[in-house]
């Protein structure tokens, strides 16, 4: 790929960044430890297998790749001393830094990269995040079962230097490195842990800012520990506080108190009434992210509530009337203030394409609200699959306020409009609904999406025939091959092309009514105007820890 799309997708990540506050160069001491909470519990500290935001949050605190994501949005060098990336776009050659060392004093070389690597794309591993590992020449046919693991094409040249091709040219390729699933791995500890590897905080080593010690450290249940300032940060002396605390806090109500008791420094907002009390507090902040909320579909013909709803779901009549009866704006203006309808999969204020125009907005797809054409195709449906009635099971995050909240009005409104279905509404832990999606035993599911990377396959590879991520396991060859044009040679070399081909692939999510996009999420929060140098990344690793502060 040519520079100068690589310097444009840096340029663009500017849009998905905010820091809180001017850190200036001058360090200033911490004079309090940060308290930050999460909603839910975290799930994993194995940063090969970690699928969750809030896990993620905390481990791209304590992990680090061969790059980082900066405040200006850059994939600016982190691990690495240097990447060169030849003419062609294929090869990466990357140095480490000299003498870096993992938190019990271990060298970080370039093996600990290419032991990850591998062991991500290894099926036996179970990566969910391997896709993004896909890049890499020979990556997917390893994690299909293909290949074996060590046909990787990643070689290591001596304990600082490793040399990387790719199979298609990837414009994105510095940001991929940033992601916990390109992060090292210290293989003699992975070794010696096994299965229990990164189960609890004991059971790792870090390579980022903090890290943890065995006081106040995660058990892999509890839901408060810290994090600490890691001596042997290659960045330490960037890193102000000594402290962090971690709290996970379900309930938004104990949180949004125990921000005002000066017990919290940062505190989500995530129910109408809660927003609405404290929007006028001077740390009341609106993070927009680069995040969808979506329902998705089980259209595989198995791991339903029942065979009714097994073939009435892959009736594409039937997933039409869902998407018109769904009213967007209502679900928005009623559960999710400050996120707005979804127009596209791919997200509003993301990146922009090669014109410059937002990409959703160029992108965007006639998802509309229709009461009258939706009892007529769910009509039409109903008796194309021999049904007068039907009972579907809709899952969403109980712990989480805003799905919660998205549930039971959808569970309300289509039954009001749709005559014959009933909803029954299934509200579990978060933990437990991904699970849920991942082994598609659902009918309807609430799920959401955040970008890893700012530009639109972060979203649009997911539908994929066969990834992993397409928990409702439809297949559709409109969408495979505009995927596929916008991902590979020649086109992925000119991004009007790439634009088009995006553009082809949402327009054929919406013609099949494959999925259900709902909002594009915002997220309100309490936020302690003292805490100082936090970044919020509205892609990747969305809080930032790193240079944060309380002043």
């Amino acid at each position: 790929m040519n520079k100068k799309k690589i310097i444009g997708i840096s340029a663009l990540s500017l849009l998905s960044v905010a820091v809180l506050a001017a850190c200036g160069d001058k360090k200033e001491e911490a004079q309090k430890n940060i308290v930050f909470s999460i909603p839910t519990d975290v799930a994993t500290l194995d940063s090969t297998v970690v699928t969750d935001q809030y896990s993620y949050d905390v481990i791209g605190n304590v992990e680090e790749g061969a790059t980082r994501v900066d405040k200006n949005g850059d994939a600016s060098l982190a691990l690495a001393k240097s990447i060169d990336v030849s003419s062609d776009g294929l090869t990466y050659t990357i140095t480490l830094k000299p003498d870096l060392k993992w938190s019990n004093g271990d060298k970080i070389t370039a093996n600990d990269f290419a032991y990850a690597w591998k062991r991500a794309v290894d099926p036996e591993t179970g990566s969910e995040y391997a896709y993004l590992m896909g890049a890499i020449k020979n990556a997917n046919e390893i994690s299909s079962g293909k290949a074996n693991k060590d046909t990787l094409a990643v070689k290591v040249d001596g304990e600082d230097k490793l040399t990387v091709t790719l199979a298609e040219p990837v414009p994105y390729f510095k940001f991929l490195l940033s992601e916990p699933v390109y992060y090292p791995l210290n293989e003699k500890v992975v070794e010696k842990y096994g299965k229990e590897y990164g189960t609890t905080s004991e059971k790792m080593v870090y390579s980022g800012p903090y890290m943890f010690k065995s006081s106040n450290g995660w058990s892999g249940t509890n839901k408060e520990f810290s994090v600490y300032a890691n001596p042997t940060y290659w960045d330490k002396d960037k890193v102000k506080s000594k402290q962090v605390d971690f709290k996970v806090i379900s309930n938004a109500n104990t949180g949004a108190q125990l921000y005002k008791q000066n017990k919290l420094d940062f505190a989500l907002l995530s129910t109408t009434d809660l927003i609405t009390a404290n929007k006028g507090d001077g740390g009341f902040t609106v993070f927009k992210q680069a995040r969808t909320d979506y329902m998705e579909y089980n259209q595989s013909g198995k791991g339903a509530t029942s065979t009714d709803a097994q073939k009435a779901l892959a009736n594409k009549k039937i997933r039409q009337a869902l998407n018109l009866a769904t009213n967007r704006k209502a679900i928005v203006d009623n559960a999710l203030p400050y996120s707005t309808a979804a127009t596209s999969f791919t997200p509003a204020g993301m990146s922009k394409t090669a014109s410059g125009k937002d990409f959703a907005q160029y992108a965007k797809q006639d998802y509309k609200y229709d009461e009258t054409e939706a009892k007529k195709l769910w009509a039409e449906g109903l008796k194309e699959v021999g049904l007068t009635k039907l009972t579907l099971s809709l899952e969403a995050a109980a712990d989480l306020a805003p799905a919660k909240a998205t549930a039971s009005y959808l569970q309300t409104s289509y039954q009001q409009i749709l005559p014959g279905l009933t909803i029954d509404l299934k509200l579990v832990p978060f933990q437990q609904r991904l699970q849920d999606q991942r082994n598609t035993t659902f009918d309807l599911i609430l799920g959401g999406w955040g970008g890893d990377y700012a530009e639109p396959s972060t979203f649009l590879q997911l539908f994929v025939t066969g990834q992993s991520y397409n928990d409702g396991k439809f297949s559709s060859s409109a969408y495979d091959a505009a995927y596929k044009a916008a991902s590979t040679a020649p086109d992925v070399l000119d991004q009007t092309k790439t634009d088009e081909h995006y553009k082809e692939a949402e327009a054929a999510l919406y013609e099949g009514s494959y999925i259900n996009p709902i909002d594009f999420q915002a997220s309100p929060a309490l936020v302690n105007p003292d805490l100082k140098g936090l970044q919020f990344h509205s892609t990747g690793l969305t809080y930032d820890l790193k240079e944060a502060y309380i002043k």
